[in-house]
């Protein structure tokens, strides 16, 4: 008979937010993946994701990836959560939208064989308020922007506080002063075409 997991999967936030789960141990990884989503009420949403085995200490360990790169590597259709989660004392971290990074932590709570009349995976348990998937800053858009403030500073000679700012590339220097000639004739080149005939 089937064996049913029921583990416990807490979003990594600063208000409490839990949700149990219970799905059978052979089914594809894939499974959970929806089924997390679900529960936290972010379904309709569809960025990458992977599972990492993790231990007590919840170190991420052997990625296991939404979509593989390679037949020959894990990948949420082709491994199951007995894969990652093969007994009660297993953990695992499940990393939702790169850019975002929510962290899900999966603790197993009780392994059981399967209710024939139950459909799973299946909700047990919800505890606490999930937030907006969207509702947390993309990771290094900060970093991004202040780049982008350096480059305006520099285009107005503002940044550091001197007007000769540089950035160590000549041509990069001359093209946020404006003053790049890519539009004017280099020495020794022809301005039309009468002068190709000096040549002949």
């Amino acid at each position: 008979m089937a064996l049913i997991l029921k583990l416990r999967i807490i979003l990594d936030t600063e208000a409490d937010v839990f949700r149990d789960v219970e799905i059978e141990m052979n089914a594809p990884l894939e499974h959970l993946h929806l089924a997390t989503l679900d529960a936290f009420d972010w379904g309709n949403t569809l960025e990458m994701a992977s599972f990492y085995k993790s231990n007590e200490s919840w170190d991420r360990g052997d990625e296991i990836p939404l979509m593989s790169m390679s037949p020959e590597l894990p990948s949420m259709e082709s491994s199951t959560v007995a894969e990652l989660l093969p007994s009660l004392e297993s953990r695992g971290v499940y990393v939702y939208d790169y850019l975002r990074m929510w962290c899900f932590y999966l603790e197993p709570l009780a392994l059981e064989e399967a209710d024939t009349d139950i459909a799973y995976p299946r909700l047990m348990l919800e505890f606490g308020k999930a937030p907006d998937p969207n509702s947390r800053q993309p990771e290094g858009l900060d970093d991004l922007s202040l780049l982008a403030d350096e480059v305006e500073k520099a285009k107005k000679g503002e940044a550091d506080g001197t007007e000769n700012y540089s950035t160590g590339d000549p041509e990069l220097d001359a093209y946020l002063r404006g003053d790049s000639d890519d539009d004017e004739p280099q020495s020794g080149e022809m301005d039309n075409i009468d002068d190709y005939g000096e040549l002949f």
